[in-house]
């Protein structure tokens, strides 16, 4: 539901119709494509779109560009809360410094500099500039972000518990970033493979074995699984949407 909010609050920004209404329903339809084709988040985000372009009055463009901001937006959050958990989990002793620790806070670093860094292909930076422009709506959506990662990285936790993984929730989150990125790419089908072996590398150096973090992954995508099993019947709903004829 929060991250329904924030995508319809980043669509309104853009000048866009988007009732909070609309938005769910489409988002949870998405989370439905999610689990019935492969390529992760991909085909849910590119129904969004299709969707959000179908209001009266909305484009295409503007609409697929809504939901590339809601993505990136979470990424951007996401990551700036995991280092900032990690510093708070390395300061109380919830997590023992290691070499590894370093290289992971060096990574979330550069992520959260990239959108600030020039590119040298001329399109690309075009577009780069372009998207930096359009961040008043980040800005202004940036604590619905916020609680979407921390309801998300909650759930994580929580799994971690029925897995038998006791850290801490800061340790958690901390650990969320490449976790929830690698189930992001479009690497298999509803990201089962890449969460698992993000969830391996980044708990492992948290002191968790194999077994237990493969099992943390995999409790997270199926419960996204039964989301999406869950909202297929939502399909048949139109909540007020205005399509063009």
């Amino acid at each position: 539901m929060l991250s329904a909010a924030r995508w319809a609050a980043i669509a309104r920004g853009l000048g866009l119709a988007a009732r909070l209404g609309q938005a769910t329903l489409m988002y949870f339809r998405g989370m439905t494509m999610n689990v019935l084709l492969p390529g992760a988040t991909v085909s849910g985000d590119v129904l969004r779109a299709y969707q959000l372009a179908r209001i009266d009055g909305n484009a295409l463009m503007p609409a697929g560009v809504s939901v590339l901001l809601d993505r990136l937006s979470g990424l951007w959050i996401l990551c700036a809360m995991s280092l900032a958990s990690l510093i708070v989990a390395l300061a109380l002793g919830a997590i023992d410094w290691a070499g590894a620790i370093g290289v992971y806070i060096a990574a979330l670093t550069i992520a959260l500099t990239l959108p600030w860094l020039p590119i040298p292909v001329r399109s690309i930076e075009a577009k780069r500039k372009a998207l930096l422009e359009r961040r008043g709506p980040l800005v202004a959506s940036a604590w619905l972000s916020a609680l979407v990662q921390v309801f998300s990285a909650a759930a994580l936790w929580l799994f971690g518990f029925a897995a038998g993984v006791e850290l801490s929730y800061a340790a958690m989150l901390a650990a969320a970033a490449p976790i929830f990125i690698m189930g992001a790419l479009p690497l298999g089908w509803g990201g089962f493979g890449a969460r698992e072996a993000g969830a391996v590398l980044v708990l492992g150096v948290l002191g968790v074995a194999p077994g237990p973090a493969t099992a943390v992954g995999l409790l997270y995508g199926l419960s996204a699984v039964l989301q999406g099993v869950a909202a297929a019947p939502l399909y048949l709903v139109t909540a007020g949407a205005t399509p063009r004829s």
